[in-house]
């Protein structure tokens, strides 16, 4: 028998269409409801955190600690977090975080207290290296570019002897003045003007405030100042500060008194390399598991930083609303660690 085509009949014709056409509209249906979750997280997950607990996070003297602290403090709100702020000092805050009383900061300058850093980290220390927060750092001792007029040596270090009474005060004079960070900030002033035989008083300032105060007096009637710093931050952009140079840090500066300039003395040599860190209690992997996630993904850049503490500090306004701001205006920066951390629980 010749074999004839098969030919479907009308019924089963419109029969495949249909389906073919619920078909693409599930497709389509999925990835819109696909879309629609990654830009919106279901209020059910988000308001569901694993304990009421408080999540208590230090606020420590500097303006630009408090952002780090506070915009990682309400993306937590966001996921349905019980946030705390605690005005406390830094050192303080180390053992309270190692023991859970407090949970942690998001900025840790490593350098200025690196062996409390690593005590607090390595096994039974309570607490947690998260990684890097993602602001590229410094610190130095920095002058104001009109000074070099008086000075022309600088900004290599060897000149400073020979400027120290265009530095000095009624109080330290014939020797210069050194406007220092406050003593709980340990970056090791003293020994480098012991090691380097300056001839300089380190004068502690009170914080940043008192900083920030004496660097724009000195501007407003072009005086001479030396003074220590950090970047990043607003008043690098504003001021024409410019930074000393010392001879460059090595690991052996710290430890071997024969290396360098001064066979005698350790610390001849300038500043190391800065590293910020989250440090937080260890034990928030186990009891906010997605809060855990969500502060390991968590990021500042300086650009972000420098921007929000201008607004503080110079402009004048409040921080709970710049934080606000911000928050409102990023979302396609933030909400994705927040989705990662509360769908990804195995990571």
């Amino acid at each position: 028998m010749a074999n004839t085509p098969y030919r479907r009949s009308p019924m089963i014709r419109k029969l495949q269409s249909v389906f073919v056409g619920l078909v693409l509209t599930s497709a389509v249906a999925f990835v819109n409801a696909a879309d629609e979750e990654f830009d919106e997280i279901p209020d059910a997950i988000a308001v569901t955190p694993e304990s009421t607990d408080p999540i208590k996070l230090p606020l420590w003297e500097w303006t630009g600690h408090h952002v780090s602290q506070m915009l990682a403090g309400e993306i937590l709100k966001t996921m349905g977090y019980n946030v705390e702020y605690v005005h406390v000092g830094e050192i303080p805050s180390i053992p309270s975080i190692r023991n859970g009383e407090l949970h942690g900061s998001l900025e840790y300058w490593v350098s200025t207290n690196r062996v409390k850093f690593f005590k607090a980290t390595q096994e039974n220390g309570g607490a947690e290296d998260m990684g890097y927060l993602g602001l590229a750092p410094g610190q130095a001792w920095y002058y104001p570019s009109y000074v070099e007029e008086q000075c022309p040596g600088l900004p290599d270090w060897t000149a400073l002897n020979e400027c120290a009474e265009v530095f000095a005060s009624d109080e330290t004079f014939p020797k210069g003045r050194f406007l220092d960070y406050p003593a709980e900030w340990r970056v090791y002033n003293e020994d480098r003007i012991a090691a380097l035989e300056l001839n300089y008083v380190p004068v502690r300032s009170s914080g940043e405030g008192s900083l920030i105060t004496e660097i724009e007096s000195a501007y407003a009637r072009q005086a001479p100042l030396l003074v220590m710093f950090w970047t990043p931050h607003w008043l690098l952009s504003k001021f024409d500060l410019k930074e000393v140079k010392f001879p460059q840090h090595q690991v052996e500066c710290q430890t071997d008194p024969s290396w360098g300039v001064n066979p005698d003395l350790p610390w001849d040599c300038g500043h190391p390399a800065e590293e910020i860190k989250k440090l937080m209690w260890g034990g928030i992997r186990d009891k906010w598991p997605a809060a855990y996630r969500l502060l390991r993904n968590y990021r500042v850049t300086n650009d972000i930083q420098n921007e929000l503490v201008l607004r503080i500090d110079v402009e004048g306004e409040k921080l709970e609303d710049v934080i606000a701001d911000w928050l409102a205006n990023n979302e396609r920066t933030w909400q994705p660690w927040v989705k990662d951390a509360m769908y990804n629980p195995g990571k």
